[in-house]
């Protein structure tokens, strides 16, 4: 299976430079960035989000874990978790679980970018399905998204240190 129709139509549309990437099928973001080639960090792995009234795409580095506290400060919902399978089977029908592409405006929803790739020269994310990446150069991917840019990372806690 190629990238989503819908995806590569959203690209075009939009008018924006993008590669398509085929590969090994993966199923995490790290594996996906070791298959293509490149670091974790340049990879973006999108986790869909609800809160009490909405969805939203979080999109951090591959490398990196989400911080649900962080999440829920930015959104101002206690409330706001990461989406059941069952959700996301319901809501992005097109696109197999767990490879979510993040573009919020395809879908309708916020993005919120993890700072750690507000300024990463390309990024690399999932085309919606397994087999298949798009790439792009960071800056057309900030354009594209338009997203709310803040710290969604969790911080490692060093033993013994305070």
């Amino acid at each position: 299976m190629a990238v989503a129709t819908k995806v590569t139509q959203f690209l075009d549309e939009q008018g924006m430079g993008y590669e398509v990437v085929s590969h090994q099928e993966t199923f995490s973001s790290s594996e996906e960035a070791r298959t293509v080639g490149v670091i974790a960090s340049h990879v973006a792995k999108t986790l869909v989000i609800r809160t009490r009234d909405a969805e939203a795409l979080a999109v951090l580095p591959a490398s990196e874990r989400l911080d649900i506290h962080k999440l829920r400060d930015v959104l101002g919902d206690s409330h706001a978790r990461l989406a059941t399978e069952e959700e996301m089977g319901i809501e992005f029908t097109e696109y197999e679980l767990g490879a979510v592409p993040p573009l919020g405006e395809l879908f309708g929803v916020p993005v919120l970018l993890d700072e750690r790739l507000e300024r990463a020269e390309e990024i690399i994310f999932a085309g919606g399905t397994h087999r298949d990446s798009v790439k792009m150069s960071g800056q057309d991917f900030l354009k594209l998204t338009r997203p709310n840019v803040v710290d969604l990372v969790r911080e490692e806690e060093v033993e013994g240190l305070y």
